[in-house]
């Protein structure tokens, strides 16, 4: 009986232990080509943020979002709009209007969204390489991006406080960096 009982709180653990992973999904971008998520994975990690054109704190978030996809070039974000079908225009006239650097993706059936139980943008995952999830967020405040970016350092084996900056301003030495070092 003692063993038993012994199994069944590992197993609960080995559960509790066991990363969630990211749906496999195809969704289509600005230019209504389709995008799938094992093509994101390939660079490194992945944030994905559920946004709608009538998130206030989601339009907040996304310039955070927008000011990490510049500074970490192995870094992929993607923006989800959650909006509805006939918002969609809206929703990439807004991206377009801001010259994001991050890709823009349109769930407007909300299919991807419900699999996550997304129910109140703005909703943030962080994936590893592997498409696990590693970090998910509800909401959006001032400051939020600063746990963003600790993970995503992390993930990336960067310093948690990086003390070396290049002459570009970045974290991560970009391409004129390198070629000067040599």
């Amino acid at each position: 009986m003692k063993n038993l009982m012994l199994i069944i709180i590992l197993l609960g653990f080995a559960v509790l232990l066991t990363a969630e992973t990211m749906p496999e999904f195809k969704l289509p971008d600005v230019n209504n080509e389709e995008v799938v998520l094992s093509d994101l994975l390939n660079r490194g990690p992945v944030i994905i943020d559920f946004w709608a054109t009538w998130c206030v704190p989601c339009k907040k978030g996304m310039a955070a979002l927008n000011s990490l996809a510049e500074k970490y070039d192995s870094l992929t974000v993607v923006a989800v709009s959650i909006d509805a079908p006939k918002d969609v225009a809206k929703a990439k006239s807004y991206l377009k209007t801001n010259q994001y650097k991050f890709i823009g993706l349109f769930d407007s059936e909300k299919k991807l969204a419900k699999k996550l139980n997304v129910v109140n943008p703005p909703c943030t995952f962080i994936l590893d390489k592997k498409g696990e999830i590693v970090l998910s967020h509800e909401g959006y405040e001032a400051g939020t991006e600063k746990i963003y970016e600790a993970k995503i350092r992390e993930l990336m084996g960067l310093p948690k406080e990086e003390e070396i900056k290049h002459e570009c301003g970045r974290t991560e030495p970009c391409e004129k960096c390198l070629n000067e070092q040599e």
